[in-house]
């Protein structure tokens, strides 16, 4: 019974949600596979979409982005954080090898910790990265402003540098560190129930406009919430989405969806519209679901224009400013989306299943098979 061993970023549900669907390709096929995680996301969050055998160990070997709420970043010390991490590296990936060598993991896959890489070769396996960004290439903007830290990206690059293999997702930046590439389709989560079932279950009125608010586990803070016009009813599945809740805001609990037998991608698809900050996660699955999409700036984060210029690209869209969002200004931006016709995008969203049959393929290549 093989071993692979994940390391997964924390920052963020994107990493995480792309990860599992990639997990659940693979037990798919070879439900003997164990995987053992390693991350700071929480263990929930993985128990909510996979039930394959699976451990989760707490990890971090990156910071992400440090940030007040999902909409904004604070450069200098996402830096010094990273900094922070830099330091400690050797004793890192001393301490990560020391605690997975008993595990006797026959690859590493990764999204995307550079240190990841680092400790597979001390483990004397293969890994395997799967992105469709780098923290070297984030990290390359913000340096320009605070160049005492360049050597971070070079650094990052040397870690990225050792990986056996990258499975590069559509919607990318630059991914040069990393020597080779192979190019997958988009993994995303695919809705399995119609739209009138899943509204059904959770008690949404069959006939209005469901506006989904999607800010992930970060939220954001704000300072007015609007009234929902006629016929429009805001969704949210964590309580944490906004600091105050729109009036007649349906919130659904994580527990609530799995106990109806609802998953977040089918709300997603039942939904007339999703208000986001773009991250890779809630992107890829209003592409994979034709789901309507309005868009807010978020921060200084060099993946932004990608995920914008695919939402242009494929889908309904509105994009509404951070002080309209914070303030409650949403009506012009919702009658805007609202107008357009909504229709499924064609784009192929079998990555997890491409991915998941190249780990097959090196796990039996380890065992000799």
């Amino acid at each position: 019974m093989p071993t692979l061993l994940c390391y997964i970023s924390g920052h963020g549900f994107g990493h995480a949600v792309r990860a599992m669907e990639v997990l659940r390709a693979l037990w798919a096929r070879r439900p003997d596979v164990r995987v053992a995680l390693r991350t700071s996301a929480p263990r929930w969050l993985f128990a909510l979409d996979i039930d394959g055998p699976f451990t989760h160990s707490f990890s971090q070997l990156d910071v992400g982005a440090v940030q007040a709420d999902s909409l904004t970043v604070d450069v200098e010390a996402t830096l010094h954080a990273y900094a922070e991490i830099a330091r400690r590296k050797v004793e890192l990936i001393r301490r990560e090898t020391a605690a997975t060598v008993a595990l006797r993991p026959a690859l590493v896959f990764a999204d995307i910790p550079a240190l990841a890489f680092d400790i597979a070769e001390q483990l004397g396996v293969a890994s395997v990265g799967m992105t469709n960004f780098s923290w070297d290439w984030i990290y390359a903007d913000y340096v320009r402003d605070f160049s005492r830290y360049a050597g971070l990206v070079d650094d990052l690059r040397r870690s990225y540098g050792r990986a056996t293999l990258l499975l590069r997702l559509p919607l990318h930046g630059d991914l040069s560190a990393f020597p080779h590439i192979r190019d997958i389709p988009l993994v995303a989560r695919m809705a399995t129930l119609p739209r009138d079932d899943v509204r059904l279950r959770l008690g949404l009125p069959p006939a209005d406009r469901v506006v989904l608010l999607s800010f992930g586990g970060i939220g954001v803070t704000m300072s007015t919430v609007p009234e929902p016009p006629r016929g429009v009813t805001f969704v949210a599945t964590q309580s944490a989405a906004l600091s105050a809740a729109p009036p007649r805001c349906r919130f659904i609990s994580n527990a609530e969806m799995a106990g109806r037998g609802v998953r977040y991608e089918d709300l997603v698809a039942a939904s007339d519209v999703v208000m986001t900050k773009p991250g890779y996660g809630i992107v890829s699955d209003c592409l994979a679901n034709g789901t309507p999409v309005i868009y807010t700036s978020r921060g200084r984060f060099a993946e932004y224009a990608y995920l914008v210029e695919g939402i242009k690209a494929h889908l309904p869209n509105a994009f509404i400013s951070n002080e309209d969002l914070r303030a409650g200004r949403w009506s012009a931006a919702l009658d805007e989306v609202f107008a357009q016709p909504r229709q499924r995008p064609q784009v192929e969203t079998n990555g997890a299943a491409v991915a998941a049959d190249v780990l097959l393929g090196m796990l039996d290549a380890h065992n000799g098979l």
